[in-house]
């Protein structure tokens, strides 16, 4: 008896553990394999873009790129597993051996990645999905542009619920926005995206931000420039200008990180 005790614990056990380590790999490397998308540099014209990622599992990234629109090489990269903040530093070589540098910033969430791309003296955004050959533009990665708005518009409304009114004038230091103007800031920036993702040829506009900065205003401003994103993603609107407006939105979150930390405060994404 004691020695079937014994065996059956150890199965058991070594059960458990399988268990655990399958479901803790998966989440401890969000990283490693092949990214498929695009970028874009104007809000008319994409270019496919394929990664070959390697994490270390701390927050170093290496690999190489398909495009942009010659192979790459990642010079640096960084992944931090916390906030998804992403960042990828990429050399390209031309023809004529020239090299540009084109960086890509943003966030990666649930095998979605977007945010903003620089190179060659221009400013565009990108969305690359993790192990999968799906265009912007195809039902699934519109399904992941509602759901990556949705998740990181989702933490900016609950920080904006969680920091306290007299809290709204709090800055880090003189040359930034008040915690307030950041949330003004960011309905905007909802604003004049989701415009242009329906089509519209509106120019940017700061009206949120020079108006009222007070909680009670700006949470319910925020909110209808939520509503109004919501609508434009559920259309299936411009991929630039939404692709953009995600990376926009993750950009100031990791701001309004930093404002809850120093103010004594826990982000929603913790």
């Amino acid at each position: 008896m004691k020695l079937r005790s014994l065996l059956i614990g150890c199965f058991v056990l070594l059960s458990a553990t399988s268990i655990f380590a399958q479901s803790t790999g998966a989440a401890t490397d969000p990283i490693s394999g092949t990214w498929t998308g695009d970028i874009g540099l104007t809000e008319t014209t994409r270019h496919p873009v394929t990664l070959e990622l390697k994490f270390d599992g701390k927050s170093s990234i290496s690999g190489t790129v398909t495009g942009p629109p010659q192979p790459g090489e990642i010079k640096t990269g960084t992944f931090d597993p916390k906030t998804g903040a992403l960042k990828l530093e990429i050399d390209v070589k031309d023809d004529g051996g020239t090299v540009s540098r084109f960086v890509f910033q943003g966030t990666a969430v649930k095998g979605t990645a977007t945010g903003s791309v620089n190179g060659q003296s221009q400013t565009g955004n990108f969305i690359i999905r993790k192990g999968s050959a799906q265009q912007p533009g195809s039902g699934d990665a519109s399904a992941a542009l509602r759901e990556g708005f949705g998740e990181v518009s989702g933490w900016v409304t609950k920080a904006a619920d969680l920091v306290p009114a007299d809290k709204y004038t709090y800055k880090p230091t003189q040359s930034v926005r008040t915690f307030g103007q950041l949330i003004a800031h960011i309905a905007d920036a909802h604003n004049y995206f989701c415009a242009r993702a329906t089509g519209k040829n509106v120019q940017w506009s700061d009206a949120i931000e020079k108006g009222s900065t007070d909680k009670a205003t700006l949470v319910l401003k925020l909110k209808q420039s939520v509503d109004a994103c919501n609508a434009a993603y559920g259309s299936g609107g411009q991929v630039g200008a939404m692709v953009g407006n995600i990376g926009h939105t993750s950009l100031h979150y990791g701001n309004v990180i930093t404002y809850m930390r120093m103010l004594g405060l826990v982000p929603p994404s913790s």
